[in-house]
């Protein structure tokens, strides 16, 4: 089987859904909390990634945006507060793509890059545990402790820690989409605690959709709470370390992964997630490493993934909730943690060993300011300026000491 030019492989199916385990809690938490539209969030998410991936001619992957949803759920702000947040970063974008001075914010040393590679690494790894080890096992609840030994276990532990093996022994073995087996177990564990969800699952056809127009105080409320944060870290991680990991992994083949580009596709994005009520969205390094390492290669994973999203926007929309709230959040957590232990790795490749200073620093700045990752790269541009600066300075001629 063919999707255009590109055959569909094994590798393809199982990498086109390696970056579920970003998109589906936020998406969830954002329809449950803010009220977001669940059939104008996948529907648009799917279409944005058929549309990337054929453009950059990689699979490259389409996320919401970290700093922004979390805020987002954290506060409990509504969707016309989220839609101004989105329309106002698409539209800095655009101008920043378009006068192309997100060229000149893009000139940032590869060490720094690698720093935030690693910090975004760092804190992937930190939210799967959270998944993992959480007191939910289901969005709404679940059991509290299995028996295992005599022992109390949080269930999240128990099937984290299979999902995390199955991962590892599928990557290295890949005799099944390693992806798919994940979230096939995680579907029938969450069957057999929650049968009840079954029923709403099979609810056929679209949710409504809303329009939420964003009144001139939303833009001022998202201004301050949504954009500020979300803005230095989708410079760093969006659009400069996307662009960087997509020529570690593919080469030529990412020619056209340039600043410019990944910028001008963040801001269609997001105006269009503003104007529909949709879910604000980025392409990021994280979300490329997880296609890349569980298989995907072209562009024919990212019409898989984008296509299973607008069939399920379509089909389910009415049942979004329930459909999601069967798969168990360790299953997630297992899936950021195995991406982020990758991004760690990638974080660690740098050319001279003396610059793995700077790639630490930044984790460590960004890790310690709750995963601001864009912390984390002013640090790390600090020290590394320091450092070459330090080199860079004339030695002090050696004086001999004169005979007595």
């Amino acid at each position: 089987m063919r999707i255009g030019p590109y055959p569909v492989t094994r590798g393809e199916i199982s990498g086109a859904f390696a970056d579920l385990g970003v998109l589906v809690p936020l998406e969830a938490a954002l329809i449950a909390i803010n009220g977001l539209n669940p059939t104008t969030t996948l529907l648009g998410i799917g279409v944005i990634y058929i549309a990337a991936g054929w453009y950059f001619r990689i699979p490259i992957p389409v996320q919401p945006l970290k700093a922004f949803s979390a805020i987002a759920i954290a506060t409990q702000v509504d969707s016309p507060v989220i839609a101004a947040g989105a329309l106002t970063l698409g539209v800095i974008m655009a101008i920043l793509a378009l006068t192309r001075a997100v060229d000149l914010l893009s000139k940032v040393p590869p060490p720094v890059i690698r720093g935030i590679q690693f910090g975004l690494g760092l804190l992937l790894i930190r939210n799967g545990i959270d998944l993992i080890a959480g007191q939910r096992f289901l969005l709404d609840g679940g059991p509290v402790a299995a028996e295992a030994g005599g022992q109390a276990i949080p269930p999240g532990v128990l099937v984290g820690g299979v999902a995390v093996l199955l991962l590892a022994t599928l990557v290295r073995w890949p005799l099944l989409p390693a992806s798919i087996v994940v979230l096939g177990l995680g579907l029938a564990v969450g069957l057999y605690v929650a049968p009840e969800h079954l029923v709403e699952v099979l609810r056929l056809g679209p949710a409504a959709p809303t329009i939420a127009l964003p009144e001139p105080r939303d833009f001022s409320a998202a201004f301050l709470l949504l954009v500020v944060p979300q803005l230095p870290l989708s410079l760093a991680n969006s659009v400069v370390s996307t662009v960087d990991v997509a020529r570690a992994y593919f080469g030529d083949q990412a020619s056209r992964v340039t600043p410019r580009n990944v910028a001008l596709a963040y801001a269609l994005g997001n105006i269009w997630a503003g104007l529909s009520g949709g879910l604000p969205n980025c392409h990021g390094a994280g979300g490329l490493t997880a296609h890349y390492r569980l298989g995907a290669r072209t562009p024919a994973a990212s019409v898989i993934v984008g296509t299973t999203l607008v069939a399920v926007a379509l089909l389910w929309g009415q049942s979004a909730s329930a459909a999601r709230a069967l798969v168990p959040l360790a299953v997630f957590g297992a899936l950021l943690l195995y991406v982020g232990w990758e991004h760690l790795l990638l974080g660690l490749k740098v050319t001279e060993k003396k610059d793995l200073i700077h790639v630490l620093i930044a984790g460590a700045a960004s890790h310690v300011t709750g995963g601001n990752l864009a912390v984390g790269a002013g640090v790390a541009l600090l020290s590394y300026a320091l450092a070459r600066s330090w080199v860079g300075r004339p030695q002090q001629a050696h004086r001999p000491v004169p005979e007595r």
